[in-house]
């Protein structure tokens, strides 16, 4: 991934509410193979809680997801977002 941490957690709803923070960043959702999704919110965590409970049906077929994130301020998240999308 092409975060500075480099953490990845399993998409479930016990890491959601242990690891992603209730802050303003990027995220992504991915499997081993490929990300699936991208996104910048004002709270990481509950835009991850929403993925968990009204998954895409591309999120669906993909099977198991992992996700990762970075804190950002609001001023730079599509910045990041959009960064991200072009390293993958």
């Amino acid at each position: 991934m092409a975060y500075e941490d480099g953490e990845a957690y399993m998409l479930a709803y016990q890491a959601v509410r242990e690891k992603a923070p209730n802050a303003s960043g990027v995220y992504s959702l991915y499997t081993a193979q490929r990300w699936v999704y991208v996104g910048e919110s004002d709270d990481i965590q509950q835009s991850l809680f929403q993925h968990l409970n009204e998954p895409s049906a591309c999120m669906t077929r993909c099977g198991p997801l992992s996700f990762s994130f970075e804190t950002a301020p609001a001023a730079e998240r599509v910045a990041r977002q959009h960064a991200l999308i072009v390293a993958r």
